[in-house]
């Protein structure tokens, strides 16, 4: 999405600047990249939340759903950057949450299982978010699906922030610790 954006949504800036594609491509990328560094460093320096670990993953997809829409609204690079880079910053805190949310509730024998299957479908699925964007961006504008997308995104996670049973997701009486696995 975001070579469309450039290419299409934010060529009348880099070009009056007397830009490139590449530069404006290079901009965004170093940005996102520079916010997912020092989100790493946050969230490891701060060990992220101890208890409603849910949260850290929730709240950061509203923003980071708020930061995507903000990209696509962008006229400029500079705007695009910025919100990129804070949609870096949010993805290491979302990532720490969700993966300690995980380790928790899933059985240590199990989790090697679990968690290359969970890989499995996070791996699928980026080339077919690629495929729908860019199918969407065709017949759409690249900012107006990026918009739309990063308000859809936001939505749901802070609807979910409502969901009685996802807030409970690290309650102990869930875990599967105890359980006894079936014989194979």
């Amino acid at each position: 999405m975001e070579p469309l954006i450039a290419k299409f949504g934010l060529s009348g800036d880099w070009q009056a600047r007397g830009g490139t594609l590449q530069g404006a491509l290079a901009t965004l990328a170093i940005t996102q990249s520079v916010g997912g560094v020092l989100g790493g460093i946050l969230i490891s320096t701060w060990g992220g939340l101890k208890r409603q670990r849910v949260l850290g993953v929730l709240v950061p997809m509203v923003v980071s759903g708020l930061a995507f829409a903000a990209f696509g609204a962008s006229a400029t690079v500079l705007g695009a950057a910025a919100a990129l880079l804070v949609l870096g910053l949010t993805l290491p805190a979302m990532n720490a949450h969700s993966q300690s949310i995980w380790q928790s509730q899933v059985p240590p024998e199990m989790q090697g299982r679990v968690f290359s299957v969970r890989r499995l479908i996070a791996q699928f699925t980026a080339p077919a978010s690629t495929a729908l964007a860019g199918a969407l961006a065709a017949r759409y504008a690249p900012g107006s699906v990026a918009v739309v997308a990063g308000l859809v995104l936001a939505a749901v996670a802070a609807l979910q922030l409502l969901n009685p049973v996802l807030r409970r997701v690290e309650d102990p009486s869930l875990a599967a610790h105890g359980t006894e696995m079936p014989a194979s």
